[in-house]
């Protein structure tokens, strides 16, 4: 075992040599200063004079901590904190573009980041650091946690980068040769799907059954079933290559939530029934909110396509529009798991048990090139970069209406086969 590189260490320093031949060393507070607010702080074993002197100002702040009862803010150069970095990203145009979705689920990051790392100062930041962080990360967590967590640090210290706050080209989390964890691949069968909608039926929850079609048919995220309205939904004459001549079609046009960017495609025929229903519930729901008043056009085109059933059909907008979603969808596959169960399938249960509503928008994909439909078309519904990136990065793809509904309409559910005569 090599000699670990500080011989005489500061107090609370801890020092462990990592599997790769690295060394990690970080500041371990006790339970009492743990009490006043203190946490764990990394430290970088290439540059131990630094390391040495950040301990003995940690140390110092405790022990003015523990005589005042309580810490004191830390300042450092010039007020430049993590803290400060956070509030500035948050309150700029560039995080106050981003989906109401993604700005939340920043947050949550940033303030894991600013537990750890609040009064730590911007300049002080090292590649190094950041790599003992994530090894430190990948032992204390999971590799999806650890990669989550330094890709939110890097949209910090771009946009520091952005403001001043440090050189261009300084981003410690850059090129830190973090492990890429492999995506989802769940997909769901036909029958998993069938037994969901009937479970929906079973339930009464329409909204549910019509957020599902729109997502296995159609591959839009759950999003933007969530809260698609009555008006993006119309009857149009339409004509695709192939066709002789034009047909009478539902359309649904759409701005996805995630990328800003604008969708049009047919309605799958198999969609369309359920679509129709669903935009009849939503006028009755109008009507019997408005008694005695004229149900205009513009209402029904600004009406929520879903209404909870369980909620006096509230429409599932904000976190906790998005939270009764999770718990009605959660319901109706706890409902056909249970149907499975008492058919004696428990394999069939036990498999539907993993299956999440995210994964229809992927079986989606599978579906539509499996009709025949190309990688450009069935991206262009999906409306990410899905024929280019297989890791689905942050690059425009514009979508076409005809591609994207030839990749719809390539979607076919398997024929039953007939008995064999004797």
């Amino acid at each position: 075992m090599s000699k670990l590189p500080l011989s005489d260490p500061p107090k609370n320093v801890r020092q462990r040599q990592l599997a790769d031949g690295t060394t990690r060393i970080w500041w371990e507070p006790a339970a009492a200063a743990r009490r006043l607010g203190f946490t764990a702080v990394q430290l970088d074993a290439t540059r131990l004079t630094w390391s040495v002197r950040e301990a003995k100002k940690l140390n110092d702040e405790l022990a003015q901590a523990l005589k005042l009862g309580k810490r004191e803010a830390r300042v450092s150069s010039g007020g430049r904190t993590i803290e400060a970095l956070i509030d500035n990203y948050t309150k700029s145009s560039a995080f106050k573009r981003r989906a109401e979705k993604t700005r939340s689920s920043y947050a949550r990051q940033f303030a894991l980041i600013l537990k750890k790392w609040g009064q730590s100062a911007v300049g002080d930041f090292t590649k190094p650091v950041m790599h003992t962080w994530y090894e430190a990360l990948l032992e204390e967590t999971s590799e999806y946690t650890a990669i989550a967590r330094l890709r939110h640090m890097s949209i910090l210290f771009a946009h520091a980068e952005l403001i001043g706050w440090r050189a261009e080209g300084s981003n410690p989390c850059s090129k830190l040769k973090m492990a890429v964890p492999k995506g989802r691949r769940r997909t769901a069968t036909w029958a998993e799907f069938d037994a969901l909608v009937a479970a929906a039926r079973d339930l009464g929850l329409l909204s549910i059954q019509t957020a599902m079609t729109l997502s296995m048919y159609q591959g839009q995220r759950q999003t933007d079933t969530r809260l698609a309205t009555c008006g993006a939904f119309s009857r149009q004459e339409v004509q695709l290559p192939g066709w002789n001549a034009p047909r009478e079609r539902w359309v649904w046009r759409l701005q996805r939530s995630k990328r800003g960017n604008e969708g049009a495609m047919v309605l799958h025929d198999d969609a369309a029934p359920v679509i129709a229903h669903a935009i009849e519930a939503a006028k009755a729901r109008l009507r019997a909110e408005n008694p005695g008043r004229i149900i205009t056009a513009e209402m029904i085109e600004d009406a929520p396509l879903l209404g909870d059933e369980q909620h006096g059909g509230a429409p599932y907008h904000g976190s906790k529009g998005e939270d009764r979603f999770q718990n009605r969808f959660t319901a109706v596959r706890d409902r056909a798991i249970a149907a499975a169960r008492e058919r004696g399938q428990t394999k069939f249960a036990e498999a539907l048990a993993g299956l999440q509503f995210r994964d229809l928008r992927r079986t989606f994909g599978v579906n539509s090139r499996a009709g025949g439909a190309s990688k450009d078309d069935t991206a262009d519904v999906l409306g990410n970069t899905a024929a280019t990136d297989q890791f689905l990065g942050d690059v425009y793809m514009a979508p076409s209406f005809e591609t994207a509904s030839r990749a719809v309409e390539a979607v076919r559910r398997p024929k039953e086969q007939g008995r064999k005569k004797a």
